[in-house]
């Protein structure tokens, strides 16, 4: 039997941002934001892709949206490698790709009615006339949980989570196969984030819609996501189900996270994991395991080897882990 192909597939992906210096703005360094990171994502999931801010998860995500075009590594979408292709060839690719952006307030043109900011991605791809394209916005206006009469207003006549409501409705307009949610409610009061948490769900099985959502918050994140990857200065730590991950985690960076998620119950209490020091730079990252100068259980290879990203599930059921103390 033929293996499904995956409808993402980003293979040793790296992304490294130079610094320049000096009279002449020679290169004299390289920010390490994104470091060689590989994973198979299938359609209809929702993958989770959580760390501390600065890990790499935004850059991940613009990268695989080719914002950014790759220092070296391998996107390939819907069967297609995008990963050097030029800019007019990339076209047809963006109807099938969408971003939602952290801030609702900077995302949106304050200058453009909602109409017309949702209507952007149907007129730069020619697709359908005026009144088709408007009508077409109205539908979309219901469906996000607004008013069709927001359509004629502006920006700055709405709370967050109406305007992320807006970004979300600009990000589904050309009926993309995947959405790139960048922490899409870590800006908004938590009452709001349920909200709009349940509305993607919602929205995943209307529209048969594949989700890679990028955020800090566990607890979150556990709530939307059928499997987790956690990155750590560029890498991938552990990645498996959902399920798994919150049952059983297997890398000391991600113990470490877990344990610091409140409880809110106050008769219960969570084993605390300490890490050691602050999160190193990425323009000079640590040798071997990235992780290992905060890690609390760290021996002296894990200074220097890098640890390979080991199956320690099964085929069908996969619990990747980059740590030499497992597997």
């Amino acid at each position: 039997m033929n293996e499904k192909t995956p409808l993402l597939e980003v293979t040793d992906l790296k992304m490294h941002f130079p610094i320049k210096g000096g009279l002449l703005k020679k290169t004299v360094g390289h920010v390490y934001a994104v470091d060689g990171v590989s994973f198979k994502l299938e359609e209809g999931e929702t993958l989770g892709l959580v760390g501390e801010s600065g890990c790499g998860k935004s850059t991940l995500g613009r990268t695989i949206m080719r914002l950014y075009n790759p220092t070296g590594g391998k996107i390939v979408f819907n069967g297609k490698d995008i990963t050097r292709t030029g800019v007019k060839d990339l076209l047809p690719v963006r109807r099938e790709m969408a971003m939602v952006f952290q801030d609702p307030y900077a995302s949106l043109n304050p200058r453009k009615t909602v109409a017309s900011i949702i209507s952007t991605p149907l007129a730069a791809h020619g697709v359908g006339t005026q009144a088709e394209r408007n009508e077409k916005v109205q539908e979309l206006l219901k469906t996000v949980g607004m008013r069709p009469s927001a359509a004629n207003r502006y920006p700055h006549e709405f709370s967050g989570g109406q305007r992320q409501r807006i970004g979300i409705a600009r990000a589904l307009i050309l009926n993309p196969k995947l959405v790139i949610a960048d922490e899409p409610v870590s800006a908004l009061d938590v009452s709001i984030q349920a909200q709009v948490i349940n509305l993607l769900q919602d929205l995943k099985k209307t529209f048969g819609l594949t989700y890679i959502f990028i955020a800090h918050d566990l607890a979150v994140v556990e709530l939307i996501s059928t499997s987790v990857a956690v990155m750590y200065l560029g890498h991938i730590m552990e990645k498996t189900s959902s399920k798994a991950l919150y049952r059983d985690p297997q890398h000391p960076y991600t113990q470490a996270l877990l344990a610091a998620i409140p409880v809110p119950d106050p008769t219960k209490r969570k084993t605390h994991v300490p890490l050691q020091g602050d999160i190193p730079s990425p323009i000079e990252p640590p040798a071997g395991c990235v992780f290992h100068t905060r890690c609390p259980v760290a021996e002296a290879r894990c200074k220097t080897d890098v640890p390979a990203l080991k199956n320690l599930g099964s085929a069908d059921d996969e619990h990747l882990v980059a740590c030499h103390l497992r597997g």
